[in-house]
């Protein structure tokens, strides 16, 4: 059955954790170092101290010295080769959870922010990808239609890309956002005469997308910079937000290796809170949310094993920034005992990539599938699934498409006193801000790496006002920032 649902940051050079050695437990700037290595780079002699003394850095290659040198250096204190090798003057080293963090000295970036609208210059476009042209950093915008974005100094003079479905893409300087942050998109509409020659079948379309994810999807690792923000309402009242900056390591999507998720940094706030008051624990959190890529894990509605159980009609297709795309509806076909969903697919004409994907539980398959949705349930309370909503997106870029972000919203009714009164809701959403290529030689290590079974909340530290500093993340609604200010007063 199917699984349910180089511009300046940094390389993780990691090796796994072992048990430590009386060298390893040392801090690690007053480590002991002897090396000799001959005619060789910066980058180089950081890899051998990664392999042979269990060191853990995190750098950007292409910042570092690129001339070759001989290296000698017989116990010396990892201190002090780093600071000959790498100048204070031009570089940062510095020691987080035992990862040595390699940056160079920089002015701060640039923060600006914005409102994207319809033409009307009123009604706000939700949900759409503000991205620095030609880098894989970005933002989306809230349900105001507002964003802030924190753009490296060096491409302060480059452009924005904004853009969403239904909307013509649209290219600005950064100097106009920040003289003028109201940014009208067009809708982009299809003409009769530009549509390609409509396909027969729906199920021939989804076949190609299956037979072209080896040539559509990164077939090299992808390390992703997330931001990961889940929202917790009772009866339309916020009780409780949690957000993190987390890396994804995502395999090529040929591999059948799952992706592994490293918490970065985070922050909780209980928000509302009496009592009398339900708290639920809800399955998925990091793991769960970034299972929603569905190019990697077949969902029913994409499984040709499960076909059966569904019916695909097309819809008017759609211009999606430039490209004409195909839009499938599905629904459930047969009347068997099996979960299923509602939704529609977006697929390129072109390359037969996916673009996106939402899609619902039906009814049926929530009473199926029950209690599955709660981690832990209240003692005392009984819960019912009222609806389960899920959205993936991807991004064209460096001619791959790419996982760009996910999307689920899932209400419950919480039974008390015999009757289920109490409406529960949970909204979680993840956002990639940065990627790059993950090169091969490289290690993921375990620190900080999430497990199925973890509650997100129980990793998570204090809520304070300026937390992320230069991280990329989706500015809160203002109903959200609303209820944070008054808990923090």
């Amino acid at each position: 059955m199917p699984k349910r649902s180089k511009i300046w940051f940094l390389i993780l050079l990691l090796s796994p954790l072992m048990h430590l050695s009386a060298q390893e437990s040392v801090e690690p700037m007053k480590r002991r170092i002897s090396i000799q290595l001959d005619s060789t780079t910066v980058e180089s002699l950081l890899e051998k101290l990664v392999t042979d003394n269990e060191l853990f850095f995190s750098y950007n290659p292409d910042l570092l010295p690129t001339e070759k040198k001989n290296f000698l250096v017989t116990d010396v204190p990892l201190g002090e080769l780093l600071n000959e090798l790498l100048p204070d003057s031009i570089f940062n080293v510095s020691l987080i959870d035992r990862q040595l963090i390699i940056t160079r000295v920089e002015p701060k970036p640039i923060k600006i922010s914005g409102r994207v609208v319809e033409k009307d210059g009123k009604s706000p476009v939700f949900y759409a990808s503000v991205t620095i042209e030609g880098t894989y950093i970005g933002t989306v915008t809230n349900q105001e239609g507002n964003f802030d974005l924190n753009i490296p100094f060096q491409l302060r003079n480059t452009n924005i890309i904004v853009s969403s479905l239904g909307y013509k893409q649209t290219r600005i300087s950064v100097k106009e956002v920040a003289k003028a942050p109201l940014i009208r998109l067009m809708s982009e509409s299809i003409k009769l005469r530009e549509i390609l020659v409509k396909p027969a079948d729906p199920k021939a379309i989804i076949q190609k997308f299956r037979d072209n994810i080896a040539k559509n999807y990164p077939d090299e690792p992808q390390l992703m910079v997330t931001f990961y923000r889940e929202t917790a309402r009772q009866d339309g009242t916020y009780v409780g937000v949690w957000e993190a900056a987390m890396e994804i390591l995502k395999p090529p999507y040929i591999d059948n290796k799952e992706d592994r998720v490293r918490f970065l940094k985070g922050r909780k706030a209980d928000l509302n809170r009496k009592p009398k008051e339900v708290f639920l624990k809800v399955q998925g959190g990091p793991l769960g949310i970034n299972s929603l890529d569905v190019v990697k894990n077949w969902e029913t509605f994409l499984d040709p094993e499960y076909e059966y159980l569904y019916q695909y009609r097309f819809a008017q297709p759609e211009i999606i920034n430039g490209r004409i795309t195909w839009i499938i509806h599905f629904d459930r076909l047969t009347e068997t005992d099996f979960p299923t969903f509602n939704g529609k697919l977006w697929i390129d004409a072109d390359s037969y990539a996916l673009v996106g994907a939402e899609y619902s539980y039906d009814k049926k398959s929530l009473k199926i599938n029950g209690q599955s949705f709660i981690q832990k349930e209240p003692i005392g309370f009984s819960t019912r699934p009222e609806e389960v909503n899920y959205s993936v997106k991807y991004r064209f870029l460096q001619e791959k498409w790419q996982f760009y972000s996910a999307h689920s919203d899932i209400i419950f009714r919480v039974k008390q006193k015999k009757k289920f009164k109490t409406e529960y809701r949970n909204v979680t959403d993840v956002l990639v801000t940065q990627q790059y290529t993950f090169p091969r030689k490289a290690r993921f290590g375990p620190e900080g790496i999430f497990h199925e079974k973890d509650i997100f909340s129980e990793k998570m530290g204090s809520y304070d006002k300026e937390f992320w500093g230069n991280y990329n993340v989706i500015k809160p609604d203002e109903d959200l920032s609303k209820a944070i200010k008054e808990a923090n007063e």
